[in-house]
């Protein structure tokens, strides 16, 4: 047996050490079947059955899903039902079968392509993994087109590493919610795919974008598989897996700690307190990000109600998600990020034309603001959901006070309609822009007479102000959080936030990183937003120190010249006084 290693990206934390259990691949047909006249109305009833069939099969996996793990993990089926409700996407496969007179599979397979093409035109990997739900569901009714002969033989239930080219978000649901999978590693996906969200939530280490190991292993083949280093070894030699069956234990022993951490207070050793909060893109998964300590979710995608629907969605559709999150994590505080999509984040319910720069083009509030009635569905929405106590609405991309000011003007209209039909709302709702572009982060000291709080968004800021897109890989290397002209930056907005009685938080990835994290401590950062599987480590790390020596050592950090002076600087000094602050940082 071949003995390799491979690199991909490490979506889900720990170490598994198991068997191999590959899984089928579902490809279109490229055969265009013709039909004669007097066969398109039953080819028309075979789809109609098809989807019929799909319909029924996952309100049954939606119902077995929710029997096993809780109904945070059947979001996904919840979402596929909605979208085989869609009466666009059926329209479109019907007019394909009567205008070109061919089989429900060439009709599926043309929808399939036309999706597939817009989705990797979009640079925005949380939009492109989006692709998944629409294969899944497409994919369901292209097997659903015969009706099934026999009963299919269930899936050996003993342990197996899950290998796959990719995993279908309801294939996901159901295999992972099992109980018999260690680990999964497939050649796609992201960071934000379902499989990727799944995996997190229940504690299963993955690995993805490894490219072509479905077409390497085969079944029964020994494989480890580490979620932290996103590595894969496969038939690893006796030397290699003794010392990866330590490493999972120091692991698992690592995170029953962090278990414990979740659950005490956030404050440093000299009882500054501190609130992690949680960066989500789906309401289900507001429990488990609670389960790990998130104090509040700090920021809500909700670009993904746009993508349940080929339409566009209405006011009641942005409702119910809303409000399924205030009740949630009521009383905790639940930050609504407005719509950002556009540019490269484009979808075809909202006919952008395509432009030459979209990452500086038409997106976000921009978008919003040229159309205003589709903004005006979402603040109502929002404002309804605020009646519950713990909602706050949140601005992308903000450039220029004029925007700030027509938002309001916008709010006070919207207010005015809820009243009119007697519809409660939270009048005083907080109103917080995201500092992302450099031009909003210069006059801080203006936006703070405008608005009730900020969110710094350092993913996107640390690119703009650096002009470093850290997705290409000629210049990631200048991509550095630890910039001294990004911690002046974000120190500055820091310190005049707070010295006006605003609030402040960062809900990029350098709150997610716990040097950098101490560092936004240095500055006095209360609120840190980070996707929750990081919490119980950053927490760890802040609840390790005293803020009097943290903020002399960045201090002093703030005199150097480089990120990896700064870095080198702030771990040495720290782990003189502190020497558990990095503990993670041996293991993760």
């Amino acid at each position: 047996m071949e003995y390799f290693r491979l690199k991909g990206i490490g979506v889900s934390p720990g170490i598994a050490i198991g068997e191999v259990q590959l899984t089928e691949r579902v490809i279109f047909t490229q055969r265009k079947e013709a039909l004669s006249p007097d066969r398109i109305e039953p080819e028309l009833q075979r789809l109609s059955k098809a989807i019929e069939r799909t319909k029924t099969q996952l309100s049954r996996v939606k119902d077995q899903i929710r029997k096993k793990v809780g109904d945070e993990h059947s979001f996904i089926l919840e979402a596929h039902l909605l979208m085989l409700e869609d009466k666009s996407m059926r329209t479109n496969l019907e007019k394909i079968i009567e205008e070109e007179e061919c089989r429900s599979e060439w009709a599926l397979s043309r929808v399939h392509a036309k999706y597939k093409r817009l989705f990797e035109s979009i640079s925005d990997e949380y939009f492109r993994q989006r692709e998944s739900d629409i294969t899944d569901v497409l994919t369901k009714i292209y097997r659903n087109l015969e009706a099934p002969r026999h009963k299919k033989k269930m899936d050996d239930e003993s342990e197996r590493i899950i290998v796959a080219h990719d995993l279908l978000p309801s294939e996901a649901a159901l295999r992972l919610s099992r109980g018999n999978v260690l680990a999964v590693a497939i050649d796609m996906g992201g960071q934000t795919s379902h499989t990727a969200i799944l995996a997190r939530s229940l504690n299963i280490p993955a690995v993805v974008a490894l490219r072509n190991i479905s077409q390497r292993v085969r079944n029964g083949d020994y494989i480890i598989v580490d979620g932290t280093d996103g590595e894969v070894i496969v038939n690893p030699p006796l030397a290699i897996r003794k010392e990866f069956f330590s490493k999972k234990e120091k692991y698992d022993d690592y995170r029953k700690e962090l278990k414990k951490t979740a659950k005490l207070k956030s404050e440093t050793l000299d009882g500054f307190r501190f609130y992690p909060l949680a960066n989500i893109e789906l309401p289900e998964e507001v429990k488990p990000a609670l389960s790990l300590g998130a104090e509040g979710i700090g920021l809500f995608r909700s670009e993904f109600i746009y993508l349940q629907s080929t339409s566009l969605p209405s006011e009641e559709d942005h409702y119910s998600i809303y409000s399924q999150l205030a009740k949630t994590a009521a009383p905790l505080p639940v930050y609504i990020r407005t719509v950002d999509i556009g540019g490269e984040k484009n979808l075809p319910q909202l006919k952008i034309e395509k432009e030459p720069n979209p990452a500086l083009g038409l997106r976000a509030i921009r978008l919003s603001l040229r159309d205003t009635d589709l903004f005006k569905i979402q603040l109502k929405a929002i404002l309804r959901a605020s009646a519950h106590g713990n909602v706050k609405i949140l601005i992308p991309m903000v450039t220029e006070i004029e925007e700030v000011e027509e938002i309001k003007i916008l709010l006070h209209e919207v207010k005015n309609e809820l009243r009119k039909k007697r519809i409660r709302f939270a009048a005083n709702i907080p109103l917080g822009v995201m500092i992302e572009v450099p031009a909003a982060a210069a006059m801080i000291d203006l936006l703070v007479k405008e608005v009730d709080y900020f969110s710094i968004g350092t993913n996107d800021l640390i690119q703009y102000y650096l002009a470093v897109d850290r997705s290409n890989e000629f210049v990631s290397y200048l991509y550095k959080p630890l910039h001294p002209s990004i911690l002046r930056l974000v120190r500055s907005i820091i310190e005049t936030a707070q010295r006006a009685g605003r609030e402040v938080a960062v809900c990029g990835e350098m709150a997610a990183d716990p040097v950098a994290a101490l560092v936004l401590l240095g500055f006095g950062l209360k609120n840190f937003s980070m996707n929750p599987i990081f919490i119980p480590k950053i927490k760890k790390a802040l609840r390790s120190v005293e803020l009097k020596t943290v903020k002399r050592v960045v201090r002093e950090a703030m005199n150097l010249k480089t990120a990896q002076e700064i870095e080198e600087y702030v771990i040495e000094k720290i782990l003189v006084k502190h020497p558990n602050a990095f503990l993670t940082s041996t293991i993760l």
